[in-house]
């Protein structure tokens, strides 16, 4: 009866060592520190703040994308993002895209990313309705 006993305990106190050790390695509490992008953006012409820019990050670190939207004195902040390498896509109906690559972002760091968006012309004025009008 104790011969049958003995591998039973000894199974128990491996799983009761095993478990604890490998659950550990996989909880996020070990990952390393995400880490944070913030920055300001102004017209090149204007020299002042721009609100409503979309702010994109992209990088192989994760699956699609991260964003954010400037305030109204033209700042951003894109936090909890893993360590890598970004692209960083600036978006405005009123101003030219601008992106910029290959910014590294280390765990528990914070990157800040200024950026100057240049206007776009203002559309031309609408062209001039004739319209005639014929007597019966």
């Amino acid at each position: 009866m104790m011969k049958l006993i003995a591998p039973y305990v000894l199974c128990m106190l491996v799983l009761l060592v095993a478990v604890p050790v490998l659950s550990r390695a996989e909880t996020p509490e070990h990952a390393p520190p995400p880490g944070v992008f913030i920055g300001t953006i102004i017209g090149v012409k204007s020299r002042k703040p721009v609100a409503d820019v979309a702010v994109i990050a992209t990088s192989p670190s994760f699956r699609g994308e991260r964003g954010a939207v400037t305030d109204e004195q033209g700042r951003y902040r894109l936090p909890m993002l893993p360590a890598g390498t970004y692209t960083l896509r600036f978006e405005h109906p009123d101003f030219n895209t601008y992106s910029r690559s290959d910014i590294l972002l280390r765990a528990n760091r914070t990157v800040r990313v200024k950026v100057e968006l240049l206007e776009l012309p203002p559309p031309p004025p609408p062209a001039p309705v004739s319209v005639k009008q014929t007597r019966k």
